[in-house]
């Protein structure tokens, strides 16, 4: 990768998505040339509105293009930056959305997450898709000794829930203080959560080699069949845990075990 090359990242949200790739970034790709932008849509509009395009989901179909035109829409404040950016420059991109469940706009596009994890799945060609479930927020979320759901159509909001004393993980709301191990701690709860939702223990893979079956598309497969249709539920999973875990691959896998062995003892 050359000084020139750029890793995109495309979010949904833009505070709390963009603070929490912004101090992911710092800890974990120093040397490396991230440009954070958010387009400010839920996925279910993103789907809407890149469908209008004949492109979609053909060989022509350019990313960037498409992200840049729905920018220019939203009249995002960071879009001129944006707007600059040509293909040739990007080496990566990567979307991270939520599930967003009750979204008004779930129903009428039920294949939607399905069809963009198959569109958006290599980082050097459409991009790669990272699902948040429910929401950004699941980062903090309280996960102790187990597998941690919430309803699709919850009384209360999930941003609400989380935030409560009892659900949520306090020190992780002080974004600027967390220390690279203090994200891995907060991330190991995620990779046992996945774990389970494949082989139904929670706890860490015993092997990088058995994460590799854990696409972004087979998790959500396994949501579907074991919570989504069944019961109108989802459980709690961070994507970023899964993004760090494959860009950065099995040293950091072996971080995670060292860490996971200590708590043990």
């Amino acid at each position: 990768m050359s000084k020139q090359d750029i890793i995109l990242l495309i979010t949904e949200g833009e505070k709390l998505d963009i603070n929490i790739l912004k101090k992911v970034k710092d800890l974990f790709f120093k040397n490396k040339n991230v440009k954070i932008f958010p387009v400010c849509l839920d996925i279910y509009n993103l789907y809407q509105k890149m469908t209008r395009n004949d492109d979609f989901g053909t060989e022509f179909m350019d990313t960037l293009i498409a992200i840049k035109e729905i920018c220019k829409e939203q009249e995002n404040s960071n879009s001129p930056e944006l707007l600059l950016l040509q293909r040739n420059e990007i080496s990566e991109m990567f979307l991270f959305f939520d599930y967003d469940g009750h979204s008004s706009l779930a129903k009428k596009y039920p294949n939607c997450i399905n069809e963009m994890l198959t569109l958006f799945s290599d980082e050097t060609g459409n991009g790669k898709l990272y699902i948040n479930y429910p929401m950004v927020e699941s980062y903090k979320h309280l996960i102790q000794n187990k597998i941690e759901v919430v309803d699709i159509f919850p009384k209360e909001h999930y941003k609400t829930f989380v935030a409560k004393k009892e659900n949520c993980i306090k020190k992780a709301e002080q974004l600027t203080k967390l220390s690279k191990k203090d994200w891995l701690e907060l991330f190991l709860p995620h990779l046992k959560s996945t774990n389970d939702l494949f082989y139904q223990e929670f706890k860490l893979p015993s092997h990088y080699s058995e994460t590799q079956v854990m696409s972004q598309s087979n998790i959500y497969i396994k949501q579907k069949e074991k919570h989504i249709e069944p019961n109108q539920q989802i459980m709690v999973l961070s994507s970023f845990s899964w993004f760090l875990l494959e860009y950065l691959g099995k040293n950091l896998f072996n971080d995670w075990q060292a860490i996971d062995n200590r708590e043990k003892q």
